[in-house]
């Protein structure tokens, strides 16, 4: 056989070839696209965006430091003025004004026109907490009418409890005067503990002391 015969029979050949393999390429490039039609179905592209964002807030730097809740007792006066502006703002445009009932039995006022609420630390970390507890309720974008539910039906009537405890032993007189005859209204002011720091027991102490020296076991 000659060369060109020879040529001629090969070509075939090669071309068998060459088609093998175009459909090999063809079955995997119907696979690739089977895969990118279960990835468009995944919405990955809003994923990805909603990741990268999420991503974003967590690594940005907050501009000044930010208290998770007010801790009165560690504010500077500076602190404790504008915690107080704060306070009264809502408790007087707010909460008096949208829940007056509440608003009265919590804070006194049932009993006459002057309360001494704002003397009691208690009461104003109670009132705080109600504080906070409205603004995460109606002023969190992220709320819902479970949370606003939660407030009506369990924080606002505990922190209505909790006032008329604190004032229970105040008897309050709005036209007293003190010992120089001067005007008293919080004459009848009264929780001689307030205010004040005391030592513990004695015997607690010692029980103390003998469970960090092993005299005694937990």
């Amino acid at each position: 056989m000659s060369e060109r015969s020879r040529e001629a029979a090969e070509a075939p050949r090669d071309v068998l070839a060459m088609w093998e393999r175009t459909r090999d390429l063809g079955k995997r490039l119907d696979g690739v696209n089977e895969r990118l039609d279960v990835l468009e179905g995944q919405n990955l592209a809003d994923a990805v965006a909603e990741l990268s964002l999420t991503v974003k807030k967590l690594a940005e730097k907050p501009d000044s430091p930010k208290f998770a809740v007010w801790n009165w007792s560690a504010f500077t006066p500076q602190q404790q003025a504008q915690a107080w502006e704060l306070l009264l703002d809502w408790t007087m445009g707010t909460f008096r004004v949208r829940y007056p009932r509440s608003f009265t039995e919590m804070l006194g006022y049932g009993k006459g026109a002057v309360s001494c609420w704002h003397l009691h630390p208690d009461m104003v970390e109670s009132l705080t907490g109600l504080m906070a507890a409205w603004n995460w309720a109606f002023l969190d974008p992220e709320s819902g009418p479970l949370r606003v539910a939660e407030w009506l039906g369990r924080w606002l009537p505990d922190a209505v409890r909790q006032g008329q405890f604190i004032l229970a032993n105040c008897k309050l007189e709005p036209n007293g005067v003190d010992s120089y005859g001067r005007p008293d209204p919080y004459k009848g002011h009264r929780d001689p503990m307030e205010n004040k720091r005391t030592d513990p027991p004695e015997d607690l102490l010692r029980h103390v002391h003998m469970l960090k020296t092993g005299e005694v076991s937990a």
